[in-house]
């Protein structure tokens, strides 16, 4: 398919695996009130060791349409620049790897924020590991991404207000599984070689 000059893979290997993750974000939106609260990650329970399940279903559910549009929108952006990074269900595979880390991060390192919902810090990490598998394939613009990716995280750690209600912690936490699920990505594809 051509879209404004541009040539877009609409195979379905291409186009499935991302938008099966969109329409799953929308279709968990559109639980009730009180289901979506209890899938938000609760930080004090998580704390004390219950809902531990929290960990994934909390990058699942968002605060409201507008915070799913910007991650649907992130995933869109995410697809378009590294399609190939993104077909089939294989690479995918690591997602929930990168959603632990995220979640995990948030709980650990910024604990004034008690509920935690939104899928952006897998979306950070989705794009630190396409970014990084572009730069070890020689692709140059992964790697222009990859800085933007990474001075974003280190910005705002070192800027941001306590209380600025951006998660931070889960951002980074997603940079630093998609890097290293890229890394290891790259070391087994070395050792089939």
């Amino acid at each position: 398919m051509v879209l404004f000059g541009l040539s877009i893979p609409s195979q379905p290997r291409a186009v499935f695996p991302t938008l099966s993750v969109m329409l799953l974000l929308t279709l968990i939106m559109l639980l009730p009130a009180a289901t979506l609260q209890a899938l938000k990650l609760d930080r004090e329970s998580f704390v004390a060791g219950e809902q531990l399940w929290q960990l994934l279903t909390g990058q699942l559910v968002h605060h409201d349409w507008q915070h799913l549009g910007l991650n649907l929108l992130g995933l869109l952006v995410c697809w378009a620049l590294f399609i190939d990074q993104q077909q089939g269900w294989r690479r995918w595979l690591g997602v929930p790897l990168i959603m632990l880390s995220s979640s995990l991060a948030q709980v650990y390192f910024d604990p004034q924020v008690r509920f935690y919902a939104g899928f952006s810090g897998t979306l950070y990490g989705l794009f630190a590991y396409c970014a990084l598998t572009d730069t070890l394939q020689k692709r140059w613009l992964g790697a222009l991404i990859l800085i933007g990716v990474c001075g974003k995280v280190v910005y705002d750690i070192f800027t941001l207000p306590e209380l600025s209600g951006l998660a931070f912690a889960a951002h980074a936490g997603g940079v630093v599984a998609g890097l290293s699920l890229a890394f290891l990505c790259k070391i087994l594809t070395l050792n089939h070689s």
